[in-house]
């Protein structure tokens, strides 16, 4: 039997401040007469990220007509646009999928002021005019630069539109499941940089997909993606030549949403080209799809920063 969870938040908004963090607590009660297992997460709204929130053990055992409460921060990012924001709170039981037992808060805002920087001295200011002077220099050299190589001591970026490695990607099977890979186009209300996205269709642990990605150069490389979540994606890692980079990334939100760029790790890789392999290593629904989304890969190049004597 389902548990009908009841997810109430302690206000309608989180009061933040000065350095735009706060703290909401959520309760969830359970209605039935046998206790259960109840995980709780965030869905944070447009133009936030999950990453923001962090929720103080959120698996526990809800006694009958019982209740727990958990405690909710909020830190946002320096720089996040000045404006009101929103996100809920829901609930499922652990024992089941997400889909069949959810329940979601009401709508809670919270307003995102922006920072006043410091009273800058008179020889702060003559510094960041010497600094503007010599952005522009800079930006002059890089545009002067040939074939778009990037000036002295500035470093390379390598962005790739994820569905553009459909073609030759190889997809990979342990339990010889029929996964597969595509372009899947604007969907859900998300529109993916370049209007799609890598969509590989995983149905099984261990399913994975690789695509090649050129290097121009040896180095070090900063790797990152912008990943989809939705209700049937699943849990997944990056490998890159059969090394993994990064940790989990967990797929699942309640509806479809796309992220920012996030980092993924470090690589020291050599010039030419390398596997970039995408593999489902657990979900956190219970239904049968292991579903996983790129837009972008993007890798940039670390520079050495000279050393002054």
């Amino acid at each position: 039997m389902t548990t009908e969870w009841a997810v109430v938040a302690a206000a309608e908004q989180f009061t933040l401040d000065p350095r735009n963090s706060g703290e909401l607590t959520f309760t969830v009660s359970n209605p039935g007469n046998a206790p259960d297992t109840v995980v709780f997460d965030v869905a944070p709204g447009d133009g936030s990220q999950r990453a923001w929130f962090t929720v103080a053990e959120p698996q526990r055992v809800v006694p009958g007509q019982g209740s727990v409460s958990f405690l909710v921060k909020l830190a946002v990012p320096a720089g996040t646009p000045p404006r009101r924001y929103d996100m809920t709170g829901f609930a499922y039981s652990a024992n089941t999928a997400p889909e069949e037992s959810s329940r979601s808060s009401g709508r809670v805002t919270y307003e995102v002021r922006a920072v006043a920087p410091p009273r800058r001295t008179p020889w702060l200011w003559i510094a960041a005019a010497a600094a503007l002077v010599l952005v522009v220099v800079a930006v002059g050299v890089v545009l002067l630069t040939r074939d778009g190589e990037p000036a002295p001591g500035e470093p390379r970026v390598v962005t790739v539109e994820a569905e553009s490695l459909v073609e030759g990607a190889v997809i990979k099977s342990p339990q010889n499941s029929k996964a597969a890979v595509g372009a899947q186009p604007n969907c859900c209300g998300v529109t993916w940089s370049g209007d799609k996205q890598l969509f590989f269709t995983g149905l099984a642990i261990g399913d994975q997909v690789t695509v090649t990605v050129q290097i121009p150069a040896d180095g070090t490389w900063r790797f990152a993606a912008v990943r989809t979540t939705a209700l049937d994606y699943a849990n997944t890692v990056f490998a890159i030549d059969g090394n993994q980079v990064g940790g989990t990334f967990l797929g699942f939100t309640p509806t479809v949403r796309k992220t920012e760029f996030l980092d993924v790790g470090t690589v020291r890789l050599a010039k030419g080209p390398h596997q970039v392999t995408l593999l489902v290593v657990g979900k956190t629904q219970g239904t049968n799809s292991y579903f996983a989304g790129v837009d972008t890969i993007r890798f940039t190049e670390i520079v050495a920063q000279a050393v002054a004597r």
